[in-house]
């Protein structure tokens, strides 16, 4: 009797022939622009194989790293923005690969393509201009359990699209393609496939372990994942080195149990020969043997699978293509847990949940973060500020227009704030330069009223002060430090030297011949200093006294307030556990345009994933509506708008 899966796999010849007829020039231009950019290939099920398949292509064109994960495992702990995903689904309906793809969008994925036979519902209330949609044909629009033709359609396509990048004719690609796949798939071969599983199988054995070279993981995930999905029997697959390192005390004590199905290139050939005959013959193992590693060969090697599932249904009993599936299995498919995940957090809570793991304190328990954010939430809307406290590079201006002073958006809201009373100060690591620059866009009557802890906090005077024609007594410490640091020059590149100050010594990062080294020595040279401490920001390290902090800005400005009971807003860009305005953002009220810490009660950064710095200051200061003579309430609904 013929098998559903078997109909299936007959008609997969003319997927083939349509994927090779359609027009890959958008998923050419999507491969050709992630070139140079890591990605995440998601897929579940045999969009696995897909994900798979992908990464091998882009090892093969030497393109960026590729990570291959499931739709769980990137919406729980997705990859950096700076990364593009590739999602892969046939229909893309199931609640898995929805989750994935809001989180793709929440995280604002450098570029998200979807891969897909019908899912196109997946993309329809998105712009391209945040994903891009590859429809991919099918001959067959019901696909079958295990999806056979969407999978044969996003491969070939796939195939095809490398070989456009890698310099490759279409037309002669595609010929020498169903040639190929015509033969693989024909009745002929399959035959010979179905008889070599059943030469080695009986009804004892229900283990199926599969070596394979790594170049044809894509091939094993198939027939791993085909098998587990139909109930063919128990799978696992390895490569055949790490077979070697104890997988192989299976076969001992279940040698009666056990088939072994070794994929091989010419390149791993050897070692399934070596393996071979230091197993006992009495185990059953089936060879098939591929040309060379690369894409056609691994593609090859993923339409042999076919015959390879077939044949292991054929001697189980049971349709791959059929297989009966129970009602519990069916609601667990169903599911909604992963979306209702995904849906329940924002970027606010996200940054928490990674701070958190990042701190991964011993004996932690989960934290309720949302409870959390919103208990934060409900205390800003509720206070009223008689004072703002600002850090200035990463927060007033951005890091790449540092030397310049803050845009005029920034300093017309300052300035709206002033005029209402409401106390400003700044908490800055640099030294004069941040005056100049201040003083360059502000007029004398605000200078005089805003306060400016220069060094991390270590000296506090009006912006109206120019701090470089005021000889101020250094710090013994900072001084021996200093010569510390001479001593150690060649951590440095071309003979810079940070500059003497009285008390700090600003490094940028981009100074160090080594990141790492330099951080290394820089920390002896701290710790062999009684009374320093070293903060980082996202452009620089920070040496400074201990006595020194950004939160004596604090007490500095309270004196200046209408109402010294009134709260203290402070707002950084560092409030990590290394970053300098770690300590500024401490208290009840400390607001983040950029990093976070794992802190319930402070350090939160409202803003989208996508908003950051001097443009998350801007929506600050816009929500800072006065109350009163010296008193301002933030509408945090400013912040947190898409």
């Amino acid at each position: 009797m013929t098998t559903l899966f078997s109909v299936k796999v007959n008609g997969l010849l003319n997927t083939v022939s349509e994927a090779c007829a359609g027009e890959l020039g958008v998923l050419v231009e999507a491969l050709e622009r992630a070139a140079d950019y890591p990605i995440a290939a998601v897929g579940s099920g045999g969009s696995a194989v897909s994900a798979e398949f992908l990464s091998s292509c882009r090892t093969w064109l030497q393109h960026s790293a590729t990570a291959v994960t499931t739709p769980m495992a990137f919406a729980l702990d997705p990859v950096l923005p700076k990364w593009g995903v590739w999602l892969f689904t046939a229909g893309g309906e199931n609640a898995d690969i929805r989750a994935a793809f809001q989180t793709a969008v929440n995280e604002h994925a450098r570029r998200i393509d979807v891969v897909t036979a019908r899912g196109k519902n997946l993309v329809a209330d998105v712009g391209a201009e945040i994903a891009r949609l590859h429809m991919v044909p099918v001959a067959d629009e019901k696909d079958g359990f295990l999806a056979t033709h969407s999978l044969t359609s996003t491969l070939t396509s796939l195939l095809l699209a490398s070989d456009q990048v890698a310099g490759h004719r279409g037309k002669e690609r595609c010929d020498k393609v169903r040639t190929r796949s015509e033969n693989i798939l024909s009745a002929a071969n399959r035959t010979r496939d179905i008889e070599a599983i059943a030469g080695a199988w009986n009804v004892e054995r229900d283990t199926l372990i599969i070596l394979h070279d790594p170049a044809l993981t894509a091939a094993a995930v198939m027939i791993e994942t085909s098998c587990w999905e139909a109930g063919l029997c128990k799978v696992q697959r390895t490569d055949f080195r790490n077979f070697a390192h104890g997988r192989h005390v299976w076969l001992d004590r279940y040698a009666e149990r056990t088939v072994l199905l070794a994929l091989t290139c010419d390149r791993s050939l050897p070692f399934w020969e070596t393996i071979r005959l230091c197993i006992p013959s009495t185990i059953p193992g089936v060879h098939f043997a591929f040309g060379a590693p690369g894409r056609h060969t691994l593609f090859d090697a993923v339409l042999k699978s076919f015959g390879v599932v077939e044949g292991i249904g054929a001697v189980t009993g049971i349709d791959p293509g059929k297989p009966g599936v129970a009602d519990f299995g069916r609601l667990i498919y169903d599911s909604q847990d992963l979306l209702v995940a995904v849906e329940s957090e924002d970027a606010a809570t996200r940054r928490k949940r990674r701070s958190e793991q990042r701190a991964d304190e011993p004996d932690r328990t989960g934290r309720a973060w949302s409870f959390r954010r919103d208990e934060f939430i409900g205390r800003l809307e509720a206070a009223e500020f008689g004072a703002l406290i600002l850090d200035y590079d990463g927060t007033m201006v951005a890091t790449n227009r540092r030397g310049k002073p803050p845009t005029e958006p920034i300093m017309e809201g300052l300035r709206r704030l002033l005029d209402g009373g409401v106390a400003i100060a700044l908490a800055t690591g640099r030294g004069g330069s941040v005056g100049e620059e201040l003083r360059s866009c502000l007029s004398s009557q605000y200078c005089e009223r805003v306060l400016v802890g220069y060094y991390n906090g270590a000296h506090i005077v009006p912006l109206s002060v120019d701090i470089r024609t005021t000889p101020l007594e250094p710090d013994p410490a900072i001084l021996d430090a200093f010569d510390r640091i001479q001593a150690e020059a060649t951590m440095f590149r071309s003979g810079w030297l940070p500059k003497k100050s009285p008390f700090q010594i600003t490094i940028g990062v981009d100074e160090l011949v080594s990141t790492a080294d330099g951080l290394g020595k820089l920390r002896e040279i701290v710790d062999a200093c009684p009374g320093l401490r070293m903060v980082r920001s996202g452009h620089s390290i920070d040496i400074c006294p201990e006595w020194a902090a950004k939160p004596r800005v604090f007490d500095a400005v309270r004196g200046r307030m209408v109402d010294d009971k009134l709260q203290m807003l402070a707002v950084g860009d560092s409030g990590d556990r290394h970053g300098n305005d770690y300590e500024l953002l401490g208290g009840e009220f400390g607001l983040s345009v950029d990093q976070v810490c794992e802190r319930e009660i402070s350090c939160w950064n409202l803003l989208p994933s996508h908003v950051s710095g001097p443009d998350g200051l801007l929506r600050i200061l816009g929500g800072m509506r006065l109350a009163g003579a010296g008193r301002a309430q933030l509408d945090v609904s400013m912040l947190r708008r898409r």
